[in-house]
């Protein structure tokens, strides 16, 4: 089973089957499109402050290894590095990428194939219950839990017993 983030187009949709043709569902989890054709894939998904960054990042990689003279498969492996990171975190450089453009998160749903994913969200979606993302603070953060001097399960010196 895999997770899907269904993200909403910007300015909302109506609850009709022409209102979810705006619609856009992530699939969560590595990537081998965007691992083996990383720039590209960049480029064609519009994120490109990623696809700054994935070039900085191989300029810099070229230089050092380069500099530390290294010669076949160990720069090959260097220069995957970048491409290994675009494929693990390409769900989430989409996700921000949408964001960015107006798209709101709908929704998160657990199933085996895109379609069945759709079917479960857009059933409870036309019906007026669509599911929603975990809820998080009142402030939009994360929950942090309160700090104090105890590190695990032991007591603190001096306290009740």
């Amino acid at each position: 089973m895999r997770n899907w983030l269904i993200y909403e187009p910007p300015g909302g949709a109506r609850p009709t089957l022409d209102g979810a043709e705006g619609f856009v569902t992530l699939r969560e989890g590595f990537s081998k499109r965007a691992f083996v054709f990383a720039p590209f894939w960049l480029a064609f998904r519009r994120c490109w402050l990623a696809l700054a960054i994935y070039v900085a990042a191989e300029v810099a990689l070229a230089i050092a290894a380069w500099a530390f003279g290294l010669r076949g498969g160990s720069s090959f492996t260097l220069a995957l590095l970048p491409n290994l990171a675009v494929g693990f975190e390409a769900a989430w450089l989409r996700a921000r990428s949408l964001e960015r453009r107006g798209f709101t998160l709908a929704g998160s749903v657990v199933a085996r194939e895109r379609e069945e994913a759709e079917l479960a969200f857009f059933q409870d979606w036309l019906a007026g219950a669509a599911p929603t993302a975990a809820p998080r603070g009142a402030s939009g953060a994360p929950f942090r839990p309160p700090v104090s001097g105890v590190l695990g399960l032991f007591p603190e010196p001096g306290a009740a017993r």
